[in-house]
């Protein structure tokens, strides 16, 4: 069965020449975009409200988050620009970036007027998509969670369901990502009831530049990214966590993808007692989307070279 290198593969992507990667997520309220974009980005910095990363510090037993606070876009521009000008940031991550754009929009209603606060917007959310773009070239991770809006016409223009941002912003800013992906409810999912999808979508802004991401993906950024090679570490002192989540991972691949919840079960008695319960789930969570990923990557590989009748009996 495939394996994954870790966090601290040797042949893992993740700065200098190689380059980054710049993700946008978007979806529904509670779907666990905050949570899955702080463990992929824990050793790096967060930009937006303090009071809204609390929940996913708490979630993974993260004491201190590096938040550099944002209530508008020019504030977010600034905290990126400031992070892409102290260099080495491994990561950055745009919190609720929909609320920091509803906040500008605001904002500019009483500073800038309704004649002019449009364009200014405009100008202002692509100047962060670029400074963003700008962090990715350094090699750093920029990871944007947007809540979600369905399609609609603007200005007698089809408009995409995407990243809740006004008029054709939702187009416009998801031109320059290399991936974004949508949370989308799934039952089967866990721990999380939502996967991402970052497969083609008729009427909402999807895709994948880069194939980082399985077409659906469980609910775990760090573990898409370090299954496509990318280095993520894990906190300080938390590193452990990493060989729980390899160890997790193949058994679960040995006994079958489907027998899961019987191996999480004999990890978790193992664990509790010796470690804090969020580091717990942190390590079970991860293993199990690792071995997920794994899995459904060999299976589309066996697909590819598979006849329909062959495919027919494999997948059965």
């Amino acid at each position: 069965m495939a394996t994954n290198n870790g966090a601290n593969g040797s042949n893992g992507r993740s700065s200098g020449s190689n380059g980054g990667v710049f993700i946008c997520l978007y979806g529904p309220s509670k779907a666990g975009k905050t949570v899955a974009s702080a463990a992929a980005g824990a050793t790096g910095v967060f930009i937006g409200d303090p009071a809204g990363l609390m929940s996913a510090s708490r979630f993974l037993g993260i004491e201190k988050l590096n938040i550099l606070p944002a209530r508008t876009v020019p504030e977010a521009i600034t905290q990126i620009e400031k992070a892409v000008n102290k260099g080495g940031v491994p990561s950055i991550v745009i919190d609720d970036f929909s609320l920091i754009v509803e906040t500008t929009i605001n904002e500019y209603e009483s500073t800038k007027g309704r004649s002019s606060m449009w364009s200014a917007l405009t100008r202002d959310v692509l100047a962060a998509r670029d400074a963003a773009r700008a962090a990715t070239a350094q090699g750093s991770i920029v990871i944007f969670n947007c809540h979600e809006q369905p399609p609609r016409t603007s200005s007698g223009k089809f408009i995409r369901g995407g990243p809740a941002l006004p008029g054709q912003l939702p187009e416009k800013f998801s031109g320059m990502v290399d991936v974004i992906g949508r949370a989308m409810f799934e039952a089967s999912a866990a721990p999380w009831k939502y996967q991402l999808c970052f497969e083609p979508l008729p009427d909402y802004v999807s895709g994948d530049r880069l194939s980082v991401f399985p077409g659906k993906a469980p609910m775990n950024i760090a573990e898409g990214l370090r299954a496509a090679g990318y280095v993520v570490p894990y906190p300080k002192g938390l590193e452990w966590i990493d060989k729980v989540a390899q160890g997790v991972s193949e058994k679960i691949l040995e006994a079958g993808i489907e027998n899961w919840p019987e191996v999480i079960q004999a990890a978790s008695q193992k664990l509790i007692g010796k470690r804090k319960l969020p580091h717990i789930r942190w390590a079970l969570q991860d293993g199990l989307h690792r071995a997920t990923i794994a899995h459904y990557q060999e299976v589309d590989v066996l697909r590819a070279f598979t006849s329909a009748e062959e495919e027919d009996a494999l997948f059965a």
